[in-house]
Order: C-alpha cells, then sequence, then structure tokens
C-alpha cells in the first residue's frame, strides 16, 4: 500500500513536467508553436489575391493543431478500442469560422493538462487492466425512491407520464455492468410502453414493455464504466398516452432497478493482449519494453517512432518507477500515459524544414495521412493510411482519389455528419434551444430528436450517394419518421424507422423548409425573419450581414399584437441605422413565415394572415419558399459557400484573400462537373492547400 501511495505521489508531482509540460516548451520552436497567439482573420496579412496564372497557389500556414473533444474521443476509441468518451467532461473546445477545429483558437490550459493527465490514467488502465475491484450486485426497491413523476405503490413506482425513477449507485472500478430493471405496463393505445434505461441522464437501451401486472418481466441493460465513482441508473417512460374516448391510460410500472457488475472483474482486457506482445521473463524486460512501446507510439504519435524517441521515454519512467519500487508493467502503463499527454498525440504535429524559408513544401506523407482522416473521421489514420504513408505513396494523387472514396464509404465517416454538417448547419445547436411548451405543445423530445435525424439523414444522403449539390436547396423529398411525418403532416411509406418521403404535394423543400434550421432560427415564443435570414446569408451564401449598433433595441414584446410579426417588423425596419441591415435578411426570413416557431406550418400569425412574398436586393422576388429556395438555389454564392464551408473544416483555418485563387479555381471546376459532394471533397483533398503547407518567418 505504502508503494502505490508513493507511485500516486511521484505521477501527481512530476507528471506534467515529465509529460506535456517540459515537451511542449522543448518543441515550441521546431513545431512553430506560439502560445496566446491570436487567430488571424480575414484580410489580416494584407496583400491582395495573386492570379492563378502569374503566381503559384499559396497553401498559407495552419497553427499546430490540437485535437478537440470529438477529435481526441474518436482517437482514443481507434487507438485504444474504449468505448468510453472521456474528452466529454473535457473544457468546451473554443470555436473559430464556424468550426470547433480551427487550430488558431484552440488552445491548452492548466485545466486541460490536467484532464488529459487523468484521462491518460483510466484509458490506460482500461486498456491494459488493472487490480480488479470487488464486484457489486445492488438491487434497489423502487418504491423507496423518489421520481420526476408518479408515486411510490406498495411494491413498485407508478410512472404515470414521462419521466424516470432513479437509483444512485456506487460503482467500485472500471468495467462492464448490467442493470437490470422489473417493469409492467397498463395497456393504451396500439403501442407497449417504452422503457428506456439510463445512465446519468442517458439512455444505454430501450424496451418495449408489453407485459402487464399479471406477468411482470426483466429488462436488461450494459455499460461500459471507466473508473470508480457514483452513477445514476434510470428506468424512463417516454411514451405516455391517454385513449379520450376510453380513459384508458398507459402508464408504466418499475419493481426494481439492480447493478451488476464489473461483469469482467479479475480478467484482463482483450485490448491488453494487442500491445503487450512480449514476455518480458522470457525476452528480457528492456527488449520487451521496447518493442511494447515503439509499436504504441507509431499508433499513438501517427508516425514512426525513432529509437531514441522511445529510449528516452522508457529510460525515464524505468527509472522513476524503481525508485517507488514499481513493477515492469507499472513502468510500461506510466509510458503509456506519458505519450497519451505527449504533444505528438495531443496535438498533429507538421514540421517545417526551415523556420526562415516561406516557400511553401509538401506534407510528409504522414502528416497528409493525419490531416486526411482528421478531415473525413475526425479520428487518426487507419492502418491502410499508415501503411500507404510508411510506402511513401500516399502524396501520389492517384492513391489519394482512391483513399478519399474508400473512407467515404467507411462508416466513420459518419464524423462528417457530425462535426462538419452539425456545425455548418447548426443541427448541433438544436439539443440546446429552448422551445416555449405551452405555445408549442406539438414539440417534444421526440420531434427533436426526429428532426436531427432527418437532417443528418438528409446531408448523408448527398455524401453517400452522389447527389449534386443543386437538389440540396430544393429536394422534393426527405428523410423522417413517423412522428416527424404527423408532425409534418405527410404519409410515409411502409416500413419503419427514418424514411425517404416525397414532398412534391406539400409546401417543403430542400434544407430551409426542415424543422430543424427552422427551429433552431427561432425565438422560443415566436419566429425571427431576422435570424433565418441570417442563418440563409451566414452558413448557405457566405455573406453575414454585419452586427447590429450598439444602440439598436431589439423588437419589442406586444402583449396585444398589433399586426402580424411581418408588420411589426417592416415598422422596426423604418428606422435608417435598422434599414441597411434588415433590408438584406429580413426579406429571406419573411418567404419562411409561413413555418412557425418549431417549423410547423400555419397560414396565419395569430389573428393576422401571413405574406410570405418578398423581393431580395437586387430586384429578384419570390412568392413564399419554394421560390425562395430556388433563387438561392441559383445565386453564385451558394456553390462558392459551400466549397468555403468545407475547405475551412479541411483545413482547420479560416480562409483570407489569399486563397481566392484556389477557391475560384476549385468552385470553377467542380460547378462544370456537377457539384456532387464527393466531388468536391476530393477537389479539396488534391488542392495546394490542403496537401502543402509553409512557415511563418518569425515576428521580429
Amino acid at each position: 500500500m505504502q508503494t502505490m501511495r508513493s507511485m500516486r505521489w511521484m505521477h501527481r508531482r512530476t507528471w506534467p513536467a515529465l509529460c506535456l509540460g517540459v515537451a511542449l516548451a522543448s518543441c515550441q520552436g521546431q513545431i512553430g508553436l506560439r502560445t496566446g497567439e491570436t487567430p488571424i482573420t480575414p484580410g489580416e496579412d494584407g496583400g491582395a489575391a495573386d492570379s492563378a496564372a502569374v503566381a503559384p497557389l499559396d497553401p498559407q500556414r495552419v497553427t499546430i493543431h490540437r485535437l478537440n473533444r470529438a477529435e481526441y474521443n474518436n482517437t482514443v476509441r481507434d487507438l485504444l478500442g474504449t468505448r468510453s468518451r472521456p474528452a466529454d467532461e473535457f473544457a468546451a473546445d473554443d470555436r473559430g469560422y464556424g468550426f470547433d477545429n480551427i487550430a488558431d483558437v484552440l488552445s491548452v490550459s492548466p485545466l486541460h493538462i490536467e484532464q488529459y493527465d487523468r484521462a491518460a490514467e483510466a484509458l490506460v488502465d482500461e486498456a491494459i487492466g488493472s487490480a480488479a475491484p470487488m464486484p457489486v450486485r445492488a438491487q434497489v426497491e423502487c418504491e423507496t425512491l423518489m421520481g420526476t413523476v408518479g408515486q411510490a405503490t406498495t411494491n413498485a413506482w407508478l410512472l404515470w407520464s414521462n419521466g424516470e425513477v432513479v437509483a444512485p449507485v456506487m460503482l467500485p472500478g472500471a468495467g462492464r455492468y448490467r442493470v437490470t430493471v422489473r417493469a409492467w405496463q397498463s395497456r393504451a393505445g396500439a403501442e407497449d410502453a417504452l422503457l428506456a434505461i439510463e445512465r446519468d441522464g442517458v439512455a444505454v437501451r430501450t424496451h418495449r414493455v408489453a407485459v402487464t401486472s399479471a406477468a411482470p418481466a426483466e429488462y436488461t441493460a450494459e455499460f461500459m464504466a471507466t473508473g470508480a465513482g457514483s452513477s445514476n441508473i434510470g428506468a424512463s417512460f417516454g411514451n405516455d398516452f391517454v385513449d379520450m374516448a376510453t380513459m384508458a391510460d398507459r402508464n408504466l410500472w418499475v419493481d426494481w432497478i439492480r447493478v451488476e457488475g464489473p461483469l469482467d472483474a479479475g480478467t484482463a482486457p482483450a485490448t491488453r493482449a494487442q500491445w503487450i506482445t512480449c514476455d518480458p521473463a522470457a525476452m528480457g524486460e528492456d527488449v520487451c519494453a521496447r518493442q511494447v512501446l515503439t509499436r504504441f507510439a507509431r499508433r499513438a504519435f501517427r508516425r514512426p517512432a525513432p529509437e531514441a524517441e522511445v529510449n528516452a521515454i522508457w529510460t525515464r519512467f524505468r527509472g522513476v518507477t524503481r525508485m517507488h519500487s514499481g513493477t515492469w508493467e507499472d513502468a510500461i502503463k506510466l509510458s503509456m500515459r506519458a505519450m497519451l499527454v505527449s504533444p505528438h498525440f495531443v496535438y498533429r504535429v507538421e514540421i517545417d524544414p526551415s523556420l526562415t524559408d516561406p516557400a511553401p513544401h509538401p506534407l510528409t506523407d504522414h502528416e497528409l495521412a493525419s490531416r486526411l482522416s482528421y478531415f473525413l473521421w475526425s479520428s487518426m489514420p487507419d492502418e491502410t493510411l499508415d501503411r500507404l504513408a510508411d510506402g511513401g505513396t500516399l502524396h501520389e494523387p492517384a492513391v489519394l482519389r482512391e483513399q478519399v472514396q474508400r473512407m467515404l464509404d467507411d462508416p466513420r465517416a459518419q464524423a462528417l455528419t457530425q462535426n462538419f454538417a452539425g456545425q455548418w448547419l447548426h443541427t448541433r445547436n438544436l439539443d440546446e434551444h429552448e422551445v416555449n411548451a405551452t405555445l408549442y405543445p406539438s414539440f417534444s423530445p421526440m420531434i427533436r430528436s426526429g428532426m436531427r435525424a432527418e437532417t443528418d439523414a438528409f446531408f448523408a444522403h448527398f455524401l453517400e450517394r452522389g447527389v449534386s449539390m443543386r437538389e440540396f436547396l430544393v429536394a422534393q423529398y426527405t428523410f423522417i419518421d413517423e412522428r416527424l411525418a404527423g408532425f409534418y403532416g405527410v404519409t410515409l411509406p411502409a416500413g419503419t424507422g427514418v424514411r425517404r418521403v416525397d414532398l412534391s404535394s406539400t409546401n417543403r423543400l430542400g434544407i430551409i423548409t426542415q424543422g430543424l434550421p427552422l427551429t433552431v432560427t427561432s425565438h422560443a415564443d415566436r419566429t425571427s425573419p431576422v435570424k433565418r435570414g441570417q442563418w440563409v446569408l451566414s452558413q448557405l451564401l457566405c455573406a453575414p450581414p454585419p452586427p447590429p449598433p450598439p444602440s439598436v433595441e431589439g423588437l419589442p414584446t406586444q402583449m396585444v399584437p398589433t399586426g402580424s410579426l411581418r408588420q411589426r417588423l417592416e415598422a422596426h425596419r423604418a428606422d435608417p441605422v435598422c434599414r441597411s441591415c434588415h433590408d438584406v435578411m429580413d426579406p429571406i426570413g419573411f418567404g419562411l413565415e409561413n413555418f412557425d416557431g418549431t417549423g410547423m406550418f400555419r397560414s396565419m400569425d395569430g389573428a393576422f394572415a401571413i405574406d410570405s412574398t418578398g423581393e431580395l436586393p437586387g430586384g429578384a422576388r419570390f412568392d413564399g419558399p419554394r421560390t425562395l429556395a430556388r433563387l438561392i438555389q441559383d445565386d453564385p454564392r451558394f456553390p462558392r459557400c459551400v466549397t468555403k464551408q468545407v475547405m475551412t473544416y479541411a483545413l482547420g483555418r479560416g480562409l483570407n484573400e489569399r486563397d481566392d485563387a484556389q477557391l475560384d479555381r476549385i468552385v470553377r471546376d467542380w460547378t462544370a462537373s456537377g457539384q456532387e459532394l464527393r466531388a468536391l471533397i476530393e477537389r479539396v483533398v488534391l488542392s495546394d492547400a490542403f496537401r502543402l503547407r509553409r512557415a511563418e518567418t518569425p515576428r521580429s
């Protein structure tokens, strides 16, 4: 026990200095990291865009790029096989140019170092194994608990409306746990009661409870814990229903909740054999350690690790552990943890041959592999990319094209939907958006999740199917589930889950009439033509209006409206100070006023008829969302904006005037080829901006 305490003391006192702190300071000059550096805004560097005909295209520089939270989670998943998401607990990532993967704003704080330290310890213990905790088997009678709705009965907790009953449980350590819930329903309507087994408010597994009190049943779910600590294990009821004709009431009864685990206590994790590939007693401790750590460093650092680098890590931590009576395995685990807080893991490192020569130079194949994998997968390169990089062929255009198509066909390309489209189209904003339940009673958590699924499936359709992005604004179809179909008032074809539905006979088409963008660009209690117009201008046309003057007040709330929202906004626009911006934004928003604050179609704004006609700057007129969408589709700024958004996300930096020549070339070629999203991604990957970089001479 004393040895373990001294090891823990050594780890906490020496870790930042031994790992991230010293390493980061020592490599600042080599990789161009400047702490406290401010982002370069478009045009800040000065200089006009060079003509592609008279000068080479400038790839510019990208600051050393810290992994953001999504990239960190995906990287440790693919490196260590973990199902945990440690970065969800990290400090929030800053955003720049609309994305959270912009290198210039991804700073590192002392809090980050502590969080990397704790995550590395838990991840290595999970992958290699640690002292097995004593398993727990705790069963809690739900009538002794408290629920968010309902009441205790003599032998269960009755959830008479949507809500949950929660049992606090202390988990003894990392591992796999099984939750069992005994429950039954009282029937009403065509559906069975929906039981979600949750951990800390997140659903682990959902069941349909078909049984009644005559024959209760047990329902199970399993989850992975990364360490010891308390967890709230809940049973949630999600589809309350009352048949008003018969007064039958669907309810869920929860008898008890049982937690067992770790189920794998006392056994080595499956991932251990992936890394501990030799026997130190048979091979020799130092030889075996170098074999283990060289292989781990190759994957963790996303490049081959020189022998001297591995020797330095092993020698340092073997010496430290020996001072505190640590074992060979203690030193291995400490060395692996050191790599997980090294700048070469936490950052995507690209080394310039010279800090004084500003001439563009190609990325190494290993650097290119990382750029490509973090663009398409938000994660580390796989073994195929590693093999091509090791062989020095990845940079060849034909190989790059082949890899782009292979990677887009891989399930990991869902990261483009989650992280690129999630920020470009603001789908991530839906989770935090507030909706007034009194004014919009039809909006529910199921509708919210259905809207997210619709926009995700719609974007994925363009990514996976080779459909022209010209349809993105005017597609006569979408992808929705049964609940959202009822909300929209359309009929779904037979099937289950999210399905393609025809919209040709409706008032909807394309992205701008989907419930998600219409909802996140509204206020909690009303629509916002201003926000909707700003979203179209900023996200689809890359022409954001300037911020309002500080002295201008927003639209005042009227207890008894004297006109439609459009009429009140037009009165607001009479102020000359407001008119210049509102003349650009408001007409677009007025064209979408037929959709309320949650995207449901309407023809009246309270007692006032909705006028969705308008005229855009330049004289183009529209009559409702359909003609408005077609005007935006034909705007030459749209394909350029899509290209700019993709390039910004791919490069992890904002674009400026020096990118114009390259941007123009990609837009011209992409537009001529049909505007397929996969073709755009391929062109961005083959561009000079993606394959090259240049150093920036030190500032005097």
